[in-house]
């Protein structure tokens, strides 16, 4: 692949990746990027790895905080999806425990998810991330085809997703404070509200995971309504064809590179979403391919430029934002794999 993708690359990043890396890096790398075999030997490094013991609670029975379970960096469900995110499945007890905690907490019997609130209304944003990684990490049951129904049902007219009952700051303190919903939903129905790219993304990444493992093509027509919302935006702007510039600390700018894990997005996950669909050589990627490519470091490495809330923060105090992070150089050669092996031919400002 890297020989194949070297027209795109300033240097080959392969070894870098490698070296005294974090074993999840090397996990992913060698199974993803270079198409090698990966064996328990690997997996158990990454199990007894620094990143995931801290991410281990209950005398080792589950992840993270089960009181405050949806707290980001701390609460089951983030140390459950970046365990996952890290390579971990459902063989390891605390993964399986951790799992069925979430689902038992979080899934309603319309097949979303909620939050730590009371009633339990579903957002799309956790649904679709919750149902992703419990695919990654072999869950194949109704309860998981439950949550593919309820995507699908929800997605709205512009291909996009949004349901979420929390708008704007009176609705968010009335979480944190009360563990109340509040009345977002009101702008479900209404055209002139655009979905959002974080539930978007969350619900598009959830039904490729799905028809990928599963083989099916039920949902591609919603997979494809959800690849077009993405380009008619190329990937990064709003309906005046502006750079989104997010008015919360949430994102500040989708242009900005990171590792989402929860409820966040950049212009290089999109691209990766458009890619898994097979939709990498639509003239509309150009753009934002070329925004990628323009980040590039000499040595065929790409920066941490976004570190906010439900990106990865692995090292931050050592490697603050704007320093070679190995996460997004892997997310980058993920990109560059697809433009491969699906014959794309995108135009590259990058020698």
């Amino acid at each position: 692949m890297i020989v194949l993708a070297s027209n795109y690359l300033n240097d080959n990043p392969v070894e870098w990746l490698l070296n005294n890396s974090e074993p999840s890096i090397k996990f992913h790398t060698r199974r993803e990027i270079l198409g090698e075999q990966t064996g328990n030997a690997e997996y158990s490094a990454i199990l007894e790895s620094p990143a995931i013991r801290r991410l281990i609670t209950n005398n080792g029975t589950l992840l993270g905080n089960t009181d405050n379970y949806d707290l980001f960096y701390k609460g089951s469900i983030w140390c459950f999806s970046e365990a996952v995110e890290r390579g971990l499945d459902i063989r390891t007890p605390f993964i399986h425990n951790t799992a069925e905690f979430i689902i038992s907490k979080c899934q309603t019997s319309s097949g979303g998810f909620a939050l730590n609130w009371n009633p339990r209304v579903e957002l799309a944003c956790r649904t679709g991330d919750m149902i992703r990684y419990l695919i990654r990490a072999g869950y194949r049951d109704e309860r998981i085809s439950r949550g593919i129904d309820w995507i699908v049902k929800n997605q709205r007219v512009d291909g996009g997703w949004l349901h979420c009952p929390l708008a704007g700051i009176c609705d968010q303190l009335k979480l944190v404070l009360l563990k109340k919903p509040g009345n977002g939903l009101r702008r479900e129905m209404d055209p002139n509200v655009t979905s959002c790219f974080f539930a978007t993304i969350a619900c598009a990444m959830a039904l490729v995971e799905f028809s990928q493992t599963s083989g099916s093509v039920l949902y591609n027509e919603s997979i494809e309504k959800a690849v077009e919302f993405f380009l008619k935006r190329s990937l990064f702007k709003n309906t005046r064809n502006e750079p989104i510039v997010a008015r919360s600390s949430w994102n500040r700018d989708f242009r900005l590179l990171g590792y989402p894990v929860l409820s966040q997005y950049d212009v290089l996950y999109g691209l990766l979403f458009v890619a898994r669909a097979g939709h990498l050589n639509d003239r509309r990627t150009g753009e934002a391919f070329n925004l990628i490519m323009s980040k590039q470091n000499n040595d065929g490495t790409w920066n941490m430029e976004n570190v906010q809330t439900g990106m990865i923060k692995e090292d931050i105090v050592k490697s603050p934002a704007g320093t070679k992070s190995k996460w997004v150089t892997l997310q980058v050669l993920r990109l560059l794999k697809y433009a491969v092996t699906s014959g794309s031919h995108l135009c590259s400002t990058v020698p």
